[in-house]
């Protein structure tokens, strides 16, 4: 079995790839979404552009789990949901956002070692919850946050839609977010955090259950049970990153 240690390198080595951007232009192609059924070109350039990218490792040594407290509920305006094509930056006023502009190709419901804020927001307009924890969370609440999305049951709109990533620089612990309305804290309460979910789960512009092409990073937790776990990463349960479906 390989070392913690190899399995970390390997998940680095990962997801640089993933940000990798040539030193020229992003092509104009990428992320150019026709119809429901079409995948851009994910090759090359196309895999991602750094303009989107972050660093999701855990930076901050000195970072300590605040006090658990309660749970604060914020609410943001509705500022749109244009599509804008790589590579044009998009910037956000409220760090995370609740809505705003995204990128065409919104990500495969599930876990990912990382996933751009530019991707997620095109979920939350799909109705889905999106699920963020600092980089720097003990490995205790990144579970409690997978078994929560794992254990929610389909409802009439399908599978229950959810996206779990770090969220580099987070004022909290964790936070869930749905179009317009945010829940934060730091000690994971699950009473909260289904109280949110039954009030404000697939009220978005969109209600459209069907899984994104986007799946750089995606560890595969929502619908592959027989995940690839020869690498014990325990921040991951065992999961290793998968640059498909």
């Amino acid at each position: 079995m390989l070392r913690l240690s190899s399995v970390l390198v390997l998940v680095v080595a990962f997801l640089a790839s993933c940000a990798e951007a040539t030193a020229t232009a992003t092509p104009s192609g990428c992320d150019q979404r026709v119809a429901l059924a079409s995948t851009p070109d994910w090759s090359g350039a196309c895999v991602n552009a750094q303009v989107d990218w972050a660093d999701a490792r855990c930076l901050d040594a000195a970072w300590q789990l605040p006090a658990c407290g309660t749970t604060t509920l914020l609410d943001g305006a509705d500022v749109g949901a244009q599509h804008i094509p790589l590579p044009t930056p998009i910037t956000y006023t409220d760090d995370p956002p609740m809505s705003g502009p995204h990128r065409a190709e919104w990500p495969h419901w599930g876990e990912y070692g990382f996933v751009p804020k530019q991707r997620w927001l095109h979920s939350l307009e799909h109705g889905a919850v999106v699920m963020l924890y600092h980089p720097c969370a003990p490995i205790a609440l990144i579970e409690a946050l997978r078994s929560y999305a794992q254990n929610v049951p389909a409802d009439a709109g399908g599978a229950f839609r959810w996206v779990l990533t770090p969220y580099p620089g987070l004022d909290s612990a964790y936070s869930l977010i749905t179009w317009k309305h945010r829940l934060k804290g730091n000690c994971f309460d699950a009473a909260a955090a289904e109280q949110f979910r039954v009030a404000h789960y697939r009220t978005a512009p969109e209600d459209e259950g069907a899984d994104g092409a986007y799946a750089c990073a995606w560890m595969g937790t929502n619908c592959n049970a027989a995940t690839d776990s020869s690498g014990a990463d325990a921040r991951t349960s065992g999961l290793v990153p998968r640059d498909g479906q």
